[in-house]
């Protein structure tokens, strides 16, 4: 098993892991997945972080205003969940979310018949703008030399 990306330092952090280590030095989660995607499995489902701050109301909409003037392959966005009782957020493709919206994918919950011909193109594109989105990240709050928030464990 490796180590925590608390433990890590940005050149040790697995590109699955770059986001919740990008996102640790903007505040303290109390929840995340910390890989994005299975790297063995990129096609399994189009790569995508789920996570929630401690604490951080307003920090979601800056973080959702630096999303949306990023210019990478595609599109993303910052959404609250509508499958969680806990405000879990999740940053994913725009096209992946808006296919989640769909009947189709209401019916069956699968994602790869909704997106049809684009979607091995949009898994590959995410995982390839995963970088470029944490730079502009950094970047954007000025991230580049800041230490991990540890987490909070909730009451």
């Amino acid at each position: 098993m490796s180590k925590s990306i608390y433990m890590k330092s940005k050149e040790e952090v697995l590109m699955p892991e770059l986001m919740a280590y990008t996102l640790a030095k903007l505040g303290s989660y109390e929840w995340n997945r910390t890989e994005m995607y299975n790297p063995n499995r990129i096609y399994e489902k189009p790569a995508g972080f789920y996570f929630r701050f401690h604490n951080a109301d307003q920090l979601y909409e800056e973080l959702k205003h630096c999303i949306q003037h990023f210019k990478g392959n595609l599109e993303w966005m910052i959404y609250v969940s509508p499958l969680t009782k806990n405000q879990n957020y999740v940053i994913e493709p725009a096209d992946v979310h808006h296919a989640k919206q769909t009947e189709a994918y209401q019916v069956n919950l699968e994602l790869e018949e909704v997106l049809q011909d684009s979607y091995k193109e949009i898994c590959e594109q995410a995982i390839q703008d995963i970088p470029l989105l944490c730079n502009h990240i950094e970047q954007w709050f000025g991230l580049e030399h800041k230490q991990l928030h540890a987490p909070t464990i909730p009451n």
